[in-house]
């Protein structure tokens, strides 16, 4: 790809995957310290973060805090988790609230909240960007999902965040390898499909694109993301026709206003 198809297709990415502000630390300590949060990647460990939470959002935070945590005692009071949680969420603080839904789910040792805990880690994981918290997050992540896969093996969503965390990592075959598997499970498998499409994206391989992208949208016919990335491969392998007839289709779809641009884009660029 030239340097104006690579843009473009960062672009489009972007626009159809939606990038958040990213998390800033990992907070990981068995101390409850509202202003410090422990970043493994920080020198020394600990980091104060009390500056970066709004004014008016810590009343929210230590109250949520106070109906969790009493007397230092983790409390059974899911809602007070879920409503801490969101609160983390909404200022893009999402490892903190993964940190929380962690310390639950090694209190009470229940299926549920370790997939919960699971799940934070994943999506703090998806956002960082810093090679260091990717691999601290992923681990975490993976962690949690694999007390989940001790309990219910045939959970095909973990295996699938599980498999990312690999990729990303040090073992990117492992996770190639546990994808791969899932679709030999469940070959409609909607995640996996997206997943190993967007690697052969990644890494040039816009055949292989092409395979994964066309069963995907075979399966499901008007996924937004599926239908713009196969035409993202017929047009990088060369199929101007096909590539064409699949930008012409996502105009047609309940797409977004950055997509349905990017779509007019490549349409310029074929014809």
């Amino acid at each position: 790809m030239n340097k104006n198809q690579v843009i473009l297709l960062v672009v489009a990415i972007a626009a159809v995957v939606g990038l958040y502000s990213l998390p800033r630390v990992v907070v990981d300590n068995d101390n409850e310290k509202p202003a410090e949060f422990l970043d493994e990647s920080a020198p020394g460990g600990v980091v104060d973060h009390s500056s970066e939470i709004p004014e008016e959002i810590q009343p929210k935070i230590d109250y949520w805090k106070s109906q969790l945590i009493v007397n230092q005692n983790m409390q059974p009071n899911n809602e007070a988790l879920d409503s801490l949680m969101a609160v983390f969420m909404e200022i893009n603080q999402y490892d903190s609230a993964a940190y929380f839904a962690g310390q639950f789910a090694e209190r009470f040792n229940n299926i549920k909240d370790w997939q919960k805990a699971g799940d934070a880690y994943f999506e703090a994981f998806t956002f960082a960007l810093d090679e260091q918290k990717v691999v601290l997050l992923g681990r975490k992540a993976r962690g949690a999902y694999e007390i989940v896969l001790q309990a219910e093996p045939d959970n095909l969503d973990v295996k699938h965040n599980v498999a990312l965390t690999y990729i990303t990592g040090q073992s990117p075959m492992q996770g190639i390898m546990m994808l791969r598997e899932i679709i030999d499970e469940d070959p409609k498998n909607e995640k996996a499909l997206m997943s190993m499409g967007r690697m052969s994206i990644q890494t040039g391989q816009f055949e292989n694109g092409i395979e994964r992208f066309q069963s995907l949208v075979e399966y499901y016919p008007n996924h937004i993301e599926g239908n713009f990335f196969l035409g993202v491969c017929y047009f990088e392998a060369g199929q101007m026709v096909k590539a064409k007839a699949q930008f012409e289709k996502i105009l047609t779809l309940d797409a977004g206003e950055q997509v349905l641009t990017a779509a007019n884009e490549y349409l310029e660029r074929i014809n």
